[in-house]
Parts: C-alpha cells; sequence; structure tokens
C-alpha cells in the first residue's frame, strides 16, 4: 500500500494517490484558486481513502476476535464477544449494540466474503456497499460449499464492472448471483419475511405515535397508491403538508371516516374529495405495477423478476404475482409488428449459455411514422425495463417514473444532423437529471463495450469523464441484448439558403451552437475509446 509509519507496534499502510494539496485539508482561502479537476481527484482518493480505513478497521476486529474469544477443549465459549464489544464501543464512543455489528461485519468479511473485502482494501467499494453485500449473503453460511464461488463472482464483477454501484443496482446485482448459486436460499428468504406480516404500534414522545405495516412489497404499492390519492384530493389552498395529508388520508381510510380539504375558504373551494370506498374502486383500476422476467420463469422454470421500485424478487413470487386475477401479461416486445433481423454479435451473447452465440438480434420500430422525435409506446416501455431505474449515477427512481432522453440530442431543425430516436440512443432520466442535461453543460454518452454491455458516462464541463452504473436489466435478463428499437431511414431535409437578411446578427442559434460542442465531446471520446481498443484489442 506504499509507505507506512509504526503506531503500537503494527505497520499502518498509507494510500498513495492522494494530492499533495490535500494532506494538510483544503485551504478554504485558496479554494477558488484549485483546479476543479483537482478537487474531483481529491474527493476520489479520498473516498478511496476512507476504503482503506474502513477495511483496516476490520482486520484490527478480527485480530481483536481472534485473542479475546476463545474455545477450550470441552467446547466451552469464553464471553469474550462482550469484552471485544465493550472495548470498541468504550474507545469509539459508540453504543455496545453498533460494536457488535462492526463485530459481526469483520468476521462475515473474513470467514464468508474475504475476495469482497479486498475490494474495500483496493478502494473500489465503500463501507455501505460492503455492509449491504454482507446483509443480502447473510443467509448462506461461511461452511457452505458455494461460499467461495459466490465471493469470488461477487467480487470479480464489480472490480470487472467499470461504472458506479448504488444501493439498488448493488442489491440486485447481489440478489441474482444468490439465487443462481442457492434458488432455495432466496425463495426460503422469501417465506421468512412473508411470516414476518404484522401491524404493530409505537408511542411516540408528546402525544403522538407510530403505526407500522409489514405486506408484501405488491400490497404496499397498492395501499400507498390509494393513501395518496386521496390525499392529493384536496384543493391547492389546504395550508398542510403532504405528509400530513397522507397521515389523514390513512386514518380515514381505516376508520372510514370522512376527509376534508382545510382550506381557509370553504366557499370557494374546488376540491372534490371522494369517499373513501370510491378511492379503492379508483385505485383498483389505476395503480399499475411492473413486474419484468422470462417467459421460462413464468412457465415454472427457475428464474428471477423484476419489481419495479423494488428489486428482484424470486421465482414463486412472480408466478404468485402472474396468477393475481387483476394481473395482465404482456411480451416487451410490439404485438403485430413485424421486425426484422440482423446478424448477431459477441455483445448478443453475454451469459454463457443463456444466449446462444451468434444470435440474430431482432429490430422493431422505434417512432411513429411522420414523427421522428416520440418513440413508441413499445419502444419507450423497453427503455424502462431494460435500465430499471434512473440512468444517474446514484439515483433509484423508478424508470418508469422517469422522462425519456436523447442521448445525443434530437436536432428537430436538422433531424438527419441531431440523435436518433432509438432504443440505444434513449435511456431514463429523474426530471432532475433531464433539466440538467438540456439546460447544463454536462455530457452524458451512451454505448455498447466490448462486452456487449450498454455503458453511459458523463463528461463534466471541465472535460472528466465520471463512469455511469455498474448494472442494468441487461445483466438480469441477457436476452434484452438481442431486441433493438431503430428509427427508420429518413430522407435528407430541403436545403434553405440562409441570406444576410434572414439572420443578419446570427448564423447560428445558442442551441446549434450546444449541440455541435456536444457532438465534438462525443467524437473525441468516442476516438479515445478506438484508440484503447486498438492499443487493447478485445479477446473475441
Amino acid at each position: 500500500m506504499g509507505r507506512g509509519q509504526r503506531i503500537g507496534g503494527c505497520v499502518v499502510g498509507v494510500w498513495t494517490d492522494l494530492p499533495g494539496e490535500f494532506v494538510a485539508g483544503v485551504d478554504p482561502a485558496r479554494a477558488g484558486e484549485t483546479d476543479m479537476v483537482v478537487l474531483m481527484a481529491g474527493l476520489g482518493a479520498a473516498r478511496r481513502g476512507a476504503s482503506y480505513l474502513a477495511w483496516h478497521q476490520y482486520q484490527t476486529i478480527a485480530a481483536m476476535t481472534d485473542r479475546l474469544i476463545t474455545t477450550n477443549a470441552a467446547g466451552f465459549v469464553m464471553d469474550g464477544h462482550a469484552d471485544c464489544a465493550a472495548r470498541i464501543s468504550r474507545q469509539a464512543a459508540v453504543s455496545r449494540r453498533q460494536a457488535e455489528i462492526l463485530i459481526d461485519d469483520a468476521i462475515a468479511l473474513r470467514d464468508r466474503l474475504p475476495e469482497v473485502a479486498d475490494t474495500l482494501r483496493d478502494g473500489i467499494l465503500s463501507q455501505w456497499q460492503i455492509r449491504l453485500i454482507i446483509s443480502r449473503t447473510e443467509l448462506i453460511p461461511a461452511d457452505d460449499p458455494i461460499t467461495p464461488a459466490l465471493d469470488a463472482e461477487i467480487a470479480a464483477t464489480i472490480r470487472r464492472r467499470t461504472g458506479v454501484w448504488d444501493r439498488a443496482r448493488l442489491r440486485d446485482m447481489v440478489d441474482r448471483l444468490v439465487f443462481r448459486h442457492d434458488p432455495d436460499a432466496v425463495r426460503q428468504r422469501r417465506k421468512d419475511a412473508m411470516d414476518q406480516r404484522g401491524v404493530w404500534t409505537h408511542e411516540l414522545p408528546d402525544g403522538t405515535a407510530e403505526l407500522t405495516a409489514v405486506m408484501s412489497a405488491e400490497n404496499v404499492r397498492i395501499a400507498a397508491k390509494t393513501v395518496s390519492v386521496l390525499a392529493d384530493a384536496v384543493c391547492a389552498r389546504d395550508g398542510r403538508t403532504r405528509g400530513h395529508r397522507r397521515s389523514d388520508a390513512m386514518f380515514a381510510l381505516l376508520t372510514r371516516t370522512s376527509f376534508d380539504c382545510h382550506c381557509d375558504s370553504p366557499e370557494e373551494c374546488t376540491a372534490q374529495i371522494p369517499d373513501p370506498q370510491d378511492v379503492l374502486e379508483y385505485v383498483g383500476t389505476e395503480v399499475v405495477i411492473h413486474v419484468v422476467t422470462d417467459a421460462a420463469t413464468l412457465a415454472g422454470a427457475p428464474g428471477v423478476g423484476f419489481l419495479d421500485d423494488h428489486g428482484l424478487i424470486c421465482d414463486e413470487h412472480v408466478r404468485d404475482l402472474a396468477a393475481r386475477p387483476d394481473a395482465t401479461l404482456a411480451p416487451v416486445t410490439p404485438a403485430r409488428t413485424q421486425p426484422t433481423f440482423v446478424a448477431g454479435t459477441a455483445g448478443d451473447a453475454p451469459e454463457p449459455g443463456e444466449v446462444e452465440p451468434g444470435a440474430v438480434a431482432v429490430v422493431y420500430p422505434a417512432t411513429h411514422p411522420g414523427n421522428g422525435y416520440r418513440p413508441t409506446a413499445s419502444c419507450a416501455d423497453f427503455v424502462r425495463v431494460r435500465d430499471g431505474y434512473c440512468t444517474e449515477p446514484g439515483c433509484t427512481r423508478s424508470a418508469f417514473d422517469c422522462d425519456l432522453d436523447h442521448v445525443v440530442e434530437y436536432d428537430h431543425t436538422h433531424p438527419a444532423r441531431g440523435g436518433a430516436t432509438s432504443s440505444e440512443n434513449l435511456n431514463s432520466k429523474c426530471r432532475g437529471a433531464h433539466l440538467l442535461k438540456t439546460f447544463g453543460d454536462w455530457v452524458d454518452v451512451q454505448y455498447r463495450d466490448r462486452e456487449g454491455r450498454l455503458v453511459t458516462e458523463y463528461l463534466t464541463p471541465e472535460g472528466l469523464t465520471l463512469y455511469g452504473d455498474a448494472e442494468t436489466l441487461e445483466d438480469t435478463f441477457p436476452n434484452l441484448r438481442r431486441i433493438r428499437f431503430e428509427q427508420p431511414a429518413q430522407a435528407p431535409p430541403t436545403p434553405r439558403v440562409i441570406t444576410p437578411a434572414d439572420n443578419p446578427e446570427r448564423t447560428r442559434s445558442r442551441l446549434d451552437a450546444k449541440l455541435a460542442r456536444r457532438r465534438n465531446e462525443r467524437a473525441r471520446n468516442k476516438r479515445q475509446r478506438e484508440e484503447l481498443d486498438r492499443l487493447d484489442p478485445p479477446p473475441y
């Protein structure tokens, strides 16, 4: 790990990529003089350093447990666990429970997930990501024969992928691999979780209390939508916050009492408050819960599904949802549409044995005739199914609640010069990310890498490249990579001669200038990728 210093008989390594000017911290008086690229580099180095320190903490705690928790020949275990927890809690000023969690995590990394622990040491993952992996694999004991293979595959996936792991995508990746190695453990976890269903109350200070209910994820979605519909039926002059209205609406629904608007002018109130029973009937036809799975899984084969705004679910859960009387089954490809077929590539076979190598790609029309900007409903649904979540790194908003954005901007003035309306040039963005893309100076790029994975990158206004997410639903359902929605070829626009009288002061609008700059940025980025592929060609 580079240089080190001796502290109390231990050699402590340090991370070496922290810029020198950050060793003593950032001087606020000179922060404005520091280049933004240097600040970003310092932020990344500090994150990697924090990961290394967390790894060192776990290593130290594991060594302490070896010293304090011992077993004699008769099998009697001394209560060194409490002694170890006391030392940690008293030195770090944390609760005994927090100290016990640190001990459990340290033992899990040492005994069950040593290769995953190395990704923490190398600064690839952060401590919260490591703890998420521990929690999603805790059903598999250290002495299970599949544990070393699962540990190795999780670590290899994390090291191989370029991109960031937010909470939802990291959880989905680990769940996908756990199901592949031990589907029975995942099914048992769902059964155990469903056995914990119930309703509890908890008294809070100052005359308030909390009501908690645990139920299936789809039922929670329906119940929450019911509450939201009633809470949002008030007029704009209602002075309550949304949280206050939802609390009052939930009580009204549970007790079948009235829910009224609290505006200051009842005579001018425009609210149309439905009866609680009417709300239930309305919500029953209005709530849509999207579930993605393979046809083979529906037919009874082992597999997983993706529940919108929740994550991966086991095959039994998928089939239970499909068997509901209000469920509608629909393919992700458009019905009554004649597709075309193109030769497959190596990217069409991402997982050995799941997609036949050299399989053809199926291409469907992406736009309505005469409107090259708006995608068809099938194309829009496919993009949201493929992405699963907002494509902005760190955002876990459901793709079905996001806007669709042309990665390479669609040029309304010169459509042939702008980005196409196709599944390869569309992705899901939450409203905030979409506005930042439209009105800011950020540039995003989306392309297929050498493994055939759809990769998103973001270029900061300073030209620094930030990787997008490391996981999409294509990794869970590889056959999605064989589906394309493409825009049909269009005739070139009729040339128009612009004279000085038409535009005496400006020959190109600010929007045209922005699009041209972004095209140049993407072209430069593409040349760099091609040069890297030339120096280090892909294996196929």
